[in-house]
């Protein structure tokens, strides 16, 4: 069941002057619910000025933006609540913070929700706990923290929220391997546990393949490929037609082909790979044995 629909919607920057931009053209598209969906695609694809109009940042020049089945601009004055359902972290999202306290960031939105004070601070401690933050962290200023600590304090302000569906752009950016790791497992946990649906903008096809149930592909204000990340990643030669690769164990795969192994070609992740050649030669021990014959 699709939670999100864009029905021929287009976006132009600077409308009618010298500067005017397409940034998306005639796009329609379905998100799932309850998956991880992945949105990728070069800087300028269009990636960045969809996620915009999903809760409303951005209206359309044309076309039509539907959120669980409700076209989010027939009724202009209640955009708000659209915000409150689909709870969005910006690129860099420590830029984000303002408050005195990380407990007052992340109880500002619930807070803006007219919620009552205890359910306000059980949905602060909720969230920080999940977003790995202890009670002694909620006292501190966010402006005091580490770079992954900010965005962690972000990520949980927009959580408390309970939002219905969480987009995230470039949420590991500039981050290092075990850092992507912890918030990007934290988001898919926290994806298992609430059933929210989750959109993740990315540049890393590994990231894309190790935590998106789905991918959508972004090229030139329009959408190239939009499936299951085995059938995205399967088509290899049109991604690196339009400047994008796949994730490097895929690479890996086709050279093993090249070679003559008969790997499948749809593989995507590390895993997938040694249990696709566990199967062909009956462990992978003896997968590890093959590797060294073949100089790999």
């Amino acid at each position: 069941m699709s939670i999100i629909e864009l029905k021929d919607v287009s976006f132009v920057y600077g409308k009618k002057t010298p500067y005017e931009i397409t940034a998306l053209d005639n796009v329609s598209l379905n998100i799932e619910e309850n998956l991880i969906t992945g949105l990728i695609g070069h800087t300028g694809s269009g990636k960045s000025t969809l996620v915009q109009l999903l809760n409303g940042l951005l209206k359309p020049s044309s076309g039509n933006v539907f959120v669980d089945g409700e076209d989010i601009w027939e009724k202009p004055k209640k955009i708000g609540q659209i915000r409150y359902k689909v709870g969005m972290v910006m690129q860099y999202p420590e830029y984000q913070l303002f408050a005195d306290t990380v407990w007052d960031d992340i109880a500002y939105g619930p807070k803006n929700m007219k919620l009552s004070m205890e359910e306000i601070e059980h949905r602060v401690q909720k969230s920080a706990e999940f977003c790995g933050l202890d009670k002694e962290t909620l006292s501190k200023s966010p402006f005091d923290l580490s770079g992954g600590q900010k965005r962690r304090v972000a990520l949980a302000g927009v959580m408390a929220m309970n939002p219905k569906i969480l987009v995230l752009d470039e949420p590991a950016a500039g981050l290092d391997p075990k850092g992507r790791r912890e918030i990007l497992g934290g988001i898919r946990k926290y994806r298992e546990e609430s059933g929210t649906s989750v959109i993740i903008v990315s540049h890393s096809m590994e990231d894309m393949a190790m935590y998106c149930d789905n991918v959508v592909v972004m090229s030139k204000a329009r959408v190239l490929l939009n499936g299951k990340c085995e059938e995205v990643f399967s088509e290899h030669q049109l991604l690196k037609e339009n400047g994008l690769d796949v994730p490097e164990i895929t690479n890996i795969v086709l050279k093993l082909r090249e070679k003559g192994i008969n790997i499948p070609s749809n593989i995507y992740t590390v895993e997938g790979a040694v249990s696709a050649l566990a199967q062909m030669y009956g462990s992978t021990s003896a997968v590890k044995g093959k590797e060294v014959r073949h100089g790999f």
